[in-house]
């Protein structure tokens, strides 16, 4: 079974980005992440964005990479980078929703490390990420 990671940060778009930039983002994302078999979820508001990505460690890492290595966005904050279990968001390959700018606020300052002690695989997930996953699952069909 191959190993599991899932990464989430937020950022700040560099330039104000429009809804067609926005969907070429996002279809080179969708692309890319289909030849590495990655999925997850971006949001965007106001100019921010809050992204969660996960799939295979070594193409995960790789995406990141790239990630961090774009000019498209700036102040970089990593919330989550650890190994998983299972895909939270599996059957997305990119993910996309608008939430509001408090929504957003909520979801990237809940806690997103898992508690002190807690090593490896373990079945608890960071409380922020079940509620990423409430939100998403609040939005399921925006693509």
């Amino acid at each position: 079974m191959t190993a599991l990671r899932s990464i989430v940060y937020v950022s700040t778009a560099s330039r104000p980005l429009d809804s067609d930039n926005l969907e070429k983002l996002l279809a080179e994302a969708r692309r890319l992440n289909r030849q590495n078999d990655i999925t997850g979820v971006l949001l965007h508001s106001e100019g921010n964005f809050m992204q969660c990505f996960e799939g295979p460690e070594e193409a995960v890492q790789s995406t990141y990479l790239r990630i961090l290595a774009s000019s498209r966005h700036k102040a970089l904050i990593e919330l989550m980078n650890d190994p998983v279990q299972q895909r939270s968001f599996s059957g997305w390959e990119m993910g996309s929703a608008t939430p509001t700018g408090s929504e957003l606020i909520s979801l990237s300052t809940a806690q997103w490390r898992r508690v002190s002690g807690q090593t490896g695989f373990s079945p608890a997930t960071p409380p922020a990420l079940e509620l990423l996953k409430i939100f998403w699952n609040s939005r399921r069909g925006v693509y």
